[in-house]
């Protein structure tokens, strides 16, 4: 028996969902046959077999996400040779090597742990909501809020591919940057017709921050910190 991992994709991809099968258990395969499809942030990519056998298993269904180096398909070569040449994510079937776990970053959300127990038990994302406690603060009421909203709108279109990445990094923006406006009005009748306005804009903005540097400031919510 031959297990197939998940190989590299390059562009520093690690991770990808199954689209769909090419292959089903019992099949006889050749060597780059097409397997399975799969799409990556940033496009769908067909993966050959590397070599020649008949499939035994399916390692994750339609939808699944795998990381690099997962189980993707189990066959039984038709010969004890492997085919010439390395073929990446190909390893002799044995007991799983211990995979680390990986170590979830903290939360930027500001919540209490039974708010967040309670998001938890009713399928809410906390950073999705608007926290209307102390300092931003997210409480139950606003859990039970969004429960409630999730209730009322229609089922959800799980996100693949290109839109996942871009919700996951916008998801991620929202949590870390600070969101605020500032207006004022100033008088520009001084300015010649052929004046570059954003130069000018930008010279302005470059002033103000030397004048407040806490308008230029960073914010780490990890640490509870700032960096002028």
């Amino acid at each position: 028996m031959t297990i197939f991992q998940l190989p590299d994709l390059g562009e520093g991809l690690a991770e990808a969902e199954v689209v769909s099968w090419h292959v089903g258990v019992g099949d006889h395969v050749v060597t780059d046959q097409p397997l399975v499809a799969v799409e990556t942030d940033k496009a769908v990519v067909e993966i050959p077999s590397p070599r020649s056998g008949r499939v035994t298993k399916l390692c994750a269904d339609v939808g699944s996400r795998l990381d690099v180096g997962d189980p993707l398909v189990e066959f039984e070569a038709a010969d004890t040779q492997p085919d010439t040449g390395t073929v990446v994510g190909e390893v002799d079937a044995g007991p799983p090597a211990a995979m680390p776990t990986p170590v979830a970053a903290p939360s930027a959300v500001r919540a209490t742990p039974a708010v967040r127990a309670l998001a938890r038990k009713r399928g809410v994302d906390l950073v999705s909501l608007s926290g209307s406690g102390p300092a931003g603060a997210i409480t139950a009421r606003d859990v039970e809020r969004g429960a409630e909203a999730l209730a009322d709108a229609e089922e959800a279109e799980p996100l693949r591919g290109v839109r996942r990445a871009m919700a996951d990094r916008m998801a991620r923006a929202h949590a870390e940057v600070v969101p605020a406006t500032v207006t004022d009005v100033a008088d520009v009748e001084c300015w010649s017709a052929d004046a570059v306005v954003m130069l000018r804009l930008t010279r302005a903005v470059a002033a103000g921050c030397a004048a407040a540097p806490a308008l230029n400031a960073w914010f780490n919510g990890t640490e509870r910190s700032r960096r002028v």
